[in-house]
């Protein structure tokens, strides 16, 4: 770990290193749960998150997250057709590269306080689960969200929005109940937009 400061930015970097033996892995098989315990699953890679203040009423952040996942060991795992031999693989719903950016930009005008922020969410394409081929179950995220708000008299005003591009990816699959050869998931939350109002006393 090792943390840089600046007179208006701030870098934090930390590297990693882990190993898990007897990792265990729950997955829904379309008639129930299957749980087996990977003999060892290890992880190689890197934290940055830099923050950045300008000016005063600025203020700009990245953190990102890289890693290298990989099953050391792993026989009996589930997989598309029933019992296979995952060792050496990449493991599902692992994204090798995470990206958070966002800006802020903070106001005041007399009695009045505010702010207006907007920031981004990526995830590398990655297989979603072990039992399901990634040509039907594979997911990268590109997330844009934003909210304004203002603060006087004790009263809080927040005005945000999530998923402003109407991004649509799966957040889980697996074969469906009941219906051999059949594939069920759950999608992300479309595009959303909030009022939110608080009063402190």
């Amino acid at each position: 770990f090792r943390r840089v400061l600046f007179r208006s930015a701030a870098l934090n970097v930390a590297l990693f290193d882990q190993e898990i033996k007897g990792f265990q892995s729950n997955i829904f098989t379309g008639t129930g749960f299957t749980l087996a315990n990977a003999g060892k699953q290890s992880t190689k890679g890197a934290e940055v998150e830099l923050l950045w203040s300008p000016l005063k009423a600025w203020e700009f952040s990245v953190a990102g997250t890289f890693m290298d996942p990989k099953y050391d060991s792993y026989k009996g795992a589930e997989g598309p057709n029933g019992p296979t031999d995952l060792s050496g693989t990449k493991p599902a719903g692992i994204s090798s590269t995470s990206l958070s950016t966002a800006v802020t930009y903070k106001w005041e005008s007399g009695d009045w306080k505010g702010f207006v922020r907007a920031d981004y969410q990526y995830e590398s394409k990655v297989q979603v689960v072990e039992n399901v081929p990634s040509q039907y179950a594979s997911r990268e995220v590109n997330q844009l969200n934003a909210s304004i708000g203002a603060n006087r008299w004790g009263w809080d005003f927040m005005l945000w929005g999530r998923n402003l591009t109407d991004e649509a990816y799966l957040l889980s699959a697996f074969p469906s109940a009941a219906q051999s050869g059949s594939l069920s998931g759950y999608v992300s939350a479309p595009r959303m937009w909030d009022i939110t109002l608080r009063k402190t006393f």
